[in-house]
C-alpha cells in the first residue's frame, strides 16, 4: 500500500466560486486534481485528504463534492480545515460520505500497516497572527491531538509506520517549537502532512527532516495539485 497527501481541494460546493482569483496556477484546479490522481493512483492506495475540501457551507450541498471524492480511487482519510463549515457529525456524515471515506477528527485510524492520527490543528502561539482568544482553541485542538494518539497506545504491534496528518502546519513560520511538535517527537512519528498554507506562504512552510519526522506542506497549490507520496519506513 502506498499514502499520498493533498489538501487544501477547495472544491465549489454548489457556491459557484472558483479559484482562479488567487492565480492562475488555480485555474481549472480541480480537473488536474482528479485527472492527476487518476494518472497515479491505483486501488490499494491511501489518500490523506487534509482538510478544506469544499467550500460548501451545509453538508447537503457539499454532497456533489463529496461524491466526486468517493469517486477516487483507494481509501481516503478526511480532515476537518477551517473553510469546511459542512462538516458535520460522524454519524450524519456516515450516511453521506461513500464507504471510502473515513472522517477523522481528533481520532486515529490503522489502515494495512500504517496508522494515522488527525486533528484540524490552529494557529501557534509564536505565529505572527497569534492573538490570546486563539489559545483556548490551539489547547482544544493539542487535546485533540494527544487523545488521537493515545488511542494508538497499546497497538504498536498493529503497525509499522505512524503518520500525523493536520490542516493547520504544526508550528510557526519560523520553525520553533510548539504543542504539536512536542506531541510528534514525543510519540516519534514517521511523518507529519499538513496544509493550509498558500501563496507566498508556501515559502515558510516546515517540510523535510526534523528530529526523527519528515515534514510534508501538502496544500494543492504547494503540490502542483498533485497528490503527494509520503514515504513509509
Amino acid at each position: 500500500m502506498r499514502v499520498f497527501a493533498i489538501g487544501d481541494m477547495h472544491l465549489a460546493g454548489g457556491t459557484g466560486k472558483t479559484m482562479d482569483r488567487f492565480g492562475e496556477h488555480w485555474r481549472d484546479h480541480d480537473r488536474k486534481i482528479f485527472e492527476n490522481w487518476e494518472e497515479i493512483a491505483r486501488d490499494d492506495d491511501l489518500l490523506l485528504i487534509c482538510g478544506d475540501s469544499s467550500w460548501a457551507m451545509r453538508l447537503p450541498e457539499a454532497a456533489d463534492d463529496l461524491a466526486r471524492i468517493g469517486r477516487m480511487k483507494g481509501r481516503k482519510l478526511m480532515l476537518k480545515g477551517n473553510h469546511d463549515y459542512w462538516w458535520e457529525t460522524r454519524a450524519r456524515m456516515s450516511r453521506v460520505l461513500d464507504p471510502s471515506i473515513e472522517p477523522l477528527n481528533g481520532a486515529s485510524a490503522i489502515v494495512g500497516r500504517v496508522a494515522v492520527a488527525a486533528t484540524r490543528g490552529w494557529l501557534c502561539p509564536n505565529d505572527s497572527h497569534f492573538e490570546e482568544h486563539d489559545r483556548k482553541i490551539y489547547e482544544r485542538e493539542l487535546g485533540r491531538l494527544r487523545s488521537a494518539l493515545s488511542s494508538l497506545d497499546g497497538r504498536r504491534a498493529e503497525f509499522d509506520s505512524l503518520i500525523v496528518a493536520l490542516h493547520y502546519p504544526p508550528t510557526d513560520e519560523k520553525h520553533q517549537p510548539s504543542g504539536f511538535t512536542e506531541l510528534i517527537d514525543r510519540h516519534q512519528a514517521h511523518a507529519c502532512v499538513y496544509g493550509h498554507l498558500h501563496g507566498e506562504d508556501i515559502k515558510t512552510a516546515l517540510t523535510g527532516r526534523r528530529e526523527l519526522t519528515d515534514y510534508y506542506l501538502v496544500s494543492a497549490d504547494a503540490v502542483d495539485f498533485a497528490p503527494a507520496r509520503i514515504k513509509l519506513r
